[in-house]
């Protein structure tokens, strides 16, 4: 099925359950279970599309103990990915006449109370992932260096990703409680109420019933857990802690990195319930094809490239909102990065364990994937290698949610080619600055390298998603080993002749070494304008935020 039938189909499901369904269930904020849970239920539907438009028939004869979604573990941390099954596609069809089973209709509030003490901070700013504290901490940072404080609400479930101790004063961590995402009860559409039953909508090829749609989906987000895709119950529970916190600590600005997620919604809401401005900052690459839900929430928009003004403006879901463009807080420190100290890393991991000094060494910035794609990129990888004269090393580098049993059997089957992995705790990061290429699909590594000077080649194999960095002239596009190996020779030959424009790495990522600086100007502007008559006065190192326009033009905003 090709993209754009999957997307407008899929857009198509989306609007006529909102429309049909939305206000089945609304969380005292005012906020329908379907923008809530809108991420969740989209990627629901996308492979419930996938699905009907790969079958003519659905099956029959389905046993009744059959369940109708699957869950199963995702490569994103903290992610459930749901598979519609044989018996979900028949019932959402008429085929099947089953119900799901319901589940308590009531969400337990008990036990989840917020601080009964917090003193009022002018920030608040909201984390749920290590790439969301390590965006933020730097602005925390430079905002605390002014004598701005700011509270962060922790709202992590995972210890990897909670957010680190502060490094200073002048920044507060409340952790949200985990009992607050107990996955128990509240279906977000009643099952006692009966659903009408003559809505349908055509989606792959057939017709399906939206009234069982709707049912399919609340099955899901009943049973939903975590801070990544709380379920209905937990988004309720986290609406109240939020709105309670929020009035304790009566904030002129939130800010987060992601606000379209259920928490970063309900955040949203809750902030503008107490009069704050929302500030939202780009943690990692927009990519079209890989985004749940092209949406954006917060009034300001703090934005990593030039390429990601226009997707910003297109996505906004709001008429007063502005996008600067900033640059990423958290490549400030590539900087000071030790590139002599990265490059004896390398020698000394191929001497060890390929038992080789090779004169050029290439990183693979590995990401998550299956073992079988896993296997199918290296294969291309050493073969591209294998014909470079024998002049290129390789280092895998593992992705941080990868362990290394992954890789034993590639470098079983690799030969005579000097292949080492680097450690889990130092991966792709640790050591790309001593590289003379990295090879990459879709790790933000390319990015950092790519601001390093780093040569980039991007791994285009079939239905591997990438960061479309070649297509913006930042990387050198490989679709096969072919590829690779014309593009190792032409770096061990002229490596100046490979070097990214500056106009290029602009469109990709604005990198001045004050991003932080930058996003924290940004924040002090949004407070400067949201200040009671008696706040202190604030201080900026930039210039003043524009009046009015919905966006502050690229020259601007990298000063700010």
């Amino acid at each position: 099925m090709r993209t754009e039938t999957l997307e407008r189909d899929v857009e198509a499901l989306m609007l006529a359950l909102t429309d049909a369904y939305a206000k089945a269930a609304v969380t005292p904020g005012g906020l329908s279970w379907l923008r809530v849970h809108h991420v969740p239920a989209r990627r629901l539907i996308a492979r419930l599309v996938r699905r009907l438009s790969s079958i003519r028939e659905p099956a029959r004869d389905i046993e009744e103990s059959q369940p109708f979604v699957v869950a199963h573990d995702s490569a994103a941390i903290g992610y459930v990915s749901y598979d519609v099954t044989e018996a979900g596609v028949a019932y959402v069809l008429g085929r099947q006449h089953v119900e799901p089973q319901p589940e308590p209709t009531t969400a337990h509030l008990e036990g989840t109370e917020p601080p009964t003490r917090a003193a009022s901070t002018p920030v608040c700013a909201l984390s749920w992932s290590s790439r969301h504290a390590a965006t933020l901490l730097p602005v925390l940072v430079e905002l605390a260096d002014r004598g701005v404080p700011t509270t962060v609400v922790d709202a992590s479930t995972e210890p990897e990703q909670r957010f680190p101790e502060p490094p200073m004063p002048g920044i507060t961590v409340v952790r949200m409680p985990e009992s607050v995402f107990a996955p128990e009860g509240g279906p977000p559409v009643p099952w006692e109420a009966a659903l009408v039953d003559n809505l349908y909508a055509s989606a792959g090829g057939h017709e399906l019933s939206l009234g069982r749609l709707a049912r399919l989906v609340s099955y899901v987000v009943v049973r939903s857990a975590g801070c990544t895709q709380p379920s209905w119950a937990a988004a309720l529970r986290a609406e109240r802690w939020l709105d309670e916190i929020l009035a304790l600590l009566r904030p002129r600005a939130l800010v987060c990195s992601n606000d379209t997620s259920p928490l970063g919604i309900l955040a949203v809401g809750a902030a503008e319930r107490v009069g704050a401005d929302t500030v939202y900052v780009q943690h990692g690459a927009w990519v079209d094809s890989q985004v749940g839900w092209r949406a954006q929430h917060c009034r300001f928009i703090a934005v990593m490239g030039a390429r990601d003004v226009r997707v910003a403006q297109n996505w906004t879901r709001r008429a007063d909102a502005r996008t600067h463009l900033v640059g990423q807080p958290r490549f400030d420190a590539l900087a000071n990065i030790d590139s002599v100290r990265h490059r004896a890393y390398l020698r000394d991991l191929m001497e060890a364990q390929g038992h080789a000094q090779p004169p050029r060494i290439a990183v693979w910035a590995c990401q998550p994937f299956s073992e079988q794609r896993l296997a199918g990129q290296f294969d291309v990888v050493v073969e591209g290698l294998r014909n470079a004269t024998r002049r290129w090393g390789l280092v895998i580098a593992p992705h941080p949610a990868q362990s290394l049993s992954a890789f034993t059997p590639l470098l079983d089957s690799a030969e005579d080619v000097a292949v080492a992995v680097a450690a889990p705790d130092v991966g792709a990061r640790g050591c790309l600055a001593g590289a003379d290429a990295l090879i990459s699909a879709s790790s933000t590594c390319g990015i950092e390298a790519l601001l390093l000077d780093v040569p980039v080649l991007e791994l285009t194999l079939p239905a591997t998603p990438t960061l479309e960095l070649a297509e913006h002239g930042a990387a050198q596009r490989c679709t096969s080993a072919a590829e690779i190996t014309v593009s190792l020779a032409r770096i061990d030959r002229t490596p100046a002749a490979v070097r990214i424009p500056d106009a290029a790495k602009d469109s990709i990522c604005r990198w001045n070494g004050r991003s932080a600086a930058a996003v924290a100007d940004l924040v002090v502007g949004v407070m400067a304008q949201n200040s009671a008559p008696d706040a202190p006065a604030l201080r900026t190192q930039g210039p003043p935020m524009t009046a009015n326009p919905r966006t502050v033009p690229a020259t601007e905003g990298a000063d700010q």
